[in-house]
């Protein structure tokens, strides 16, 4: 079976994507040095003016002829899909929107499942290739054109398709998390090149990927990765532990890893403003569960501000604290709160027969907005129930989130966290799967 992000596994499981937190190969072709190629992406109009312009920009590189009155300018990534093949297209926009226009036609196009990539931190963004473990650097030229710069393979390390996952450290130190390979991969984003390996042999499980979390942990000098264990290839289930890896980033060793067996099926760490980071079970766990294919209930864990262990005294029970049997997937909506997707068996029905994800992608999921410090549940009664497989992006100070049709032939970008509540923004052709502000 083809999924639609080109690989045997589902696209929504703790999506970042992140924090682009997205479950999916990626991609954009070509490798080597330098690369010339670029694409005249226009001036997009829009229709209600920009986005908002409070806190930190979700991307960065904005090249040459860029400047601070200048005005914003976003990429969006979509893709496209048959039964045979994927088709990866990334636009440039001036806006979010509602109303902005997309031009497809100006519209970058890549093969297979690419992937677009927002280093926030450092100001620095780039495609992942759908068709081989190539990284490319591009910047923002003149007349919104995406120009390519240098290029990285990872073919040399193992890799074979990439994930969106990537921890930074600095303009010059980053690690990429290779799921499959069961290593991280220090890299320097600035000069493009790889700078060694930090093997990681306790998260293997047999027969079970490790699915190292869509954002990392920081505690000073310790980089913390949430680790949870899935199998799309034989069993479609889930174990039911999460571990957690610590990472020193000055000495680029393994100093530290544990396994909690109270919860699992978590890939997306959430760190509150308090500084604790929450880490609840995907959407997909949840199913999981109640096909029993994973032994734990939805449930959350918690790694306190100062330390760098699980809190042995903190276990949220989902189900319990929102009523819902199938409840996870846990996305930033401001202060102690978090949204999570609640699935409605009166709208849909668990597939009982078949895969995990052919549950996870019915349009019978509700958003419930979760008060972490006091455990309220309020159910987003603005948003109509939509599938699981969201995707999620930050920028301006804003959270993201995008529903799609039945079909994924368009993808509705909505502000989650607007004052006055939810609001629609442009909409995308295609499944949109990353947005990154790029000036």
């Amino acid at each position: 079976m083809l999924m639609k992000n080109g690989a045997k596994c589902p696209l929504g499981v703790g999506l970042s994507e992140l924090s682009l937190a997205l479950l999916v190969t990626l991609g954009v072709a070509g490798c080597g040095g330098d690369d010339a190629s670029s694409v005249d992406a226009g001036s997009s109009t829009t229709a209600g003016g920009g986005s908002g312009s409070s806190g930190a920009s979700a991307g960065g590189g904005a090249g040459e002829g860029s400047g601070p009155s200048e005005a914003p300018a976003f990429v969006l990534g979509t893709r496209v899909w048959d039964d045979v093949t994927i088709t990866s297209y990334f636009h440039v926009v001036g806006s979010l929107a509602a109303g902005t226009e997309i031009d497809e036609s100006r519209a970058l196009e890549q093969p297979g499942a690419g992937k677009l990539v927002a280093l926030p931190e450092i100001d620095w963004f780039g495609l992942h290739s759908g068709e081989e473990p190539v990284v490319t650097r591009y910047t923002l030229g003149a007349g919104g054109r995406l120009v390519a710069g240098k290029s990285m393979s990872l073919l040399n390390y193992g890799v074979e398709g990439l994930w969106d996952t990537h921890y930074v450290v600095s303009s010059t130190k980053a690690y990429y998390a290779d799921r499959a390979g069961e290593q991280l991969i220090i890299w320097n984003p600035g000069e493009m090149r790889v700078l060694g390996t930090i093997p990681l042999p306790d998260t293997q499980r047999e027969g079970y990927l490790a699915l190292y979390g869509y954002a990392p942990i920081v505690r000073g000098n310790s980089l913390l990765i949430s680790v949870g264990w899935f199998d799309w290839e034989e069993s479609d289930s889930v174990l039911g532990e999460t571990g957690l890896v610590e990472i020193d980033t000055e000495t680029d060793s393994v100093v530290g890893f544990e396994v909690d067996d109270r919860c699992g099926g978590v890939t997306q760490p959430i760190t509150l403003p308090s500084g604790d980071t929450l880490l609840a079970n995907s959407a997909l766990a949840g199913v999981a569960h109640r096909l029993d294919r994973l032994t734990t209930r939805p449930c959350a864990l918690m790694v306190r501000e100062s330390e760098t262990v699980f809190d042995a005294d903190y276990l949220a029970e989902l189900d319990a604290i929102t009523g819902f049997d199938i409840v996870g997937e846990p996305i930033p909506a401001g202060g102690s709160t978090v949204f999570l997707r609640a699935f409605d068996d009166s709208l849909a029905d668990v597939i009982e027969d078949g895969f995990t994800w052919d549950t996870t992608g019915q349009l019978g999921w509700h958003w419930l907005r979760w008060d972490v410090a006091t455990d309220a549940i309020e159910t987003m009664a603005e948003l109509e129930p939509a599938k699981a497989d969201v995707v999620w992006f930050q920028t301006d100070g804003h959270t993201y989130g995008m529903q799609t049709n039945a079909d994924d032939s368009e993808s509705q970008l909505v502000d989650l966290t607007v004052a006055g509540g939810p609001q629609n923004r442009l909409l995308a052709p295609g499944f949109l799967h990353g947005v990154a502000r790029v000036r």
